[in-house]
């Protein structure tokens, strides 16, 4: 479905991504694990196709096509969906609204507004919110949690194939963080869909059981392996991984 290939990014003259390679297939969830700073939520904006930050080098295929001359709203189209870490305040503008506008920019032919309210309805009373947050300005007043589960249900409406989900956890209570796992498995049963997952939460991981483990560092890829790398990293932290790189590089 996804295939990153020697991804370099740079924001203004920082370069922050140095070669990252990763294939995500279908029904399958990537777990991104590294410390602050190190080029996790970089890759997101670069998928995503934000203007801020400038890829220099390499190749992003998404279900066989370039992102390269797409703008975030192609991608979107596509099937690619973003969450951010700080969802932003939209005045004036209803739940229901936007994620309405963006259901039609998805699917013209999709125009009936009683049937997608009250699908919203269903899908945010899954993740414990009111159904009257349909019709609350878009996260204007919303807490941390509030806001990741207006992102999940988001997902959920829009039917995305491939999900970045840059911590979606942040913020969030214990309770939240076991509904956002109960609806990514359920967003997983179709498993022509996938999922890669920024999060330093070890009750998300064991929600959602990943498929794939990543230790990020230095803008790539370090190690790759299965849940074990999870415990390994409880164990050891970040550092002895990230260093022992650092002396293989200088080395080669």
């Amino acid at each position: 479905m996804l295939e990153i290939k020697n991804v370099h990014a740079q924001f203004v003259d920082t370069l922050i991504l140095k070669g990252v390679n990763l294939t995500v297939k279908p029904g399958e969830i990537h777990v991104l694990l590294g410390p602050n700073g190190s080029g996790k939520s970089t890759l997101g904006r670069v998928l995503l196709g934000d203007e801020k930050y400038n890829k220099t080098a390499g190749e992003i295929i998404f279900n066989g096509e370039s992102f390269e001359d797409m703008e975030p709203n192609e991608r979107a189209k596509a099937g690619f969906f973003f969450t951010f870490q700080s969802p932003p305040e939209i005045d004036g503008v209803t739940v229901k609204d936007f994620l309405f506008a963006a259901k039609k920019a998805l699917d013209p032919e999709f125009t009936s507004s009683f049937k997608f309210k009250r699908g919203l309805q269903e899908t945010l009373e899954g993740l414990r919110l009111p159904a009257e947050f349909v019709d609350r300005e878009t996260n204007l007043g919303f807490s941390g949690g509030e806001r990741k589960k207006v992102e999940m249900a988001s997902l959920i409406t829009l039917n995305a194939k491939c999900a970045f989900l840059d911590e979606i956890d942040s913020g969030i209570d214990i309770d939240t963080i076991r509904q956002i796992g109960k609806t990514l498995r359920k967003f997983l049963t179709d498993k022509s869909k996938s999922v890669i997952l920024v999060t330093h939460s070890d009750k998300l991981i064991e929600e959602v059981k990943p498929t794939h483990v990543h230790i990020f560092g230095n803008g790539e890829i370090l190690k790759s392996g299965g849940a074990e790398l999870v415990k390994e990293i409880q164990t050891s932290g970040f550092d002895a991984h990230i260093k022992r790189q650092s002396s293989l590089n200088v080395l080669s």
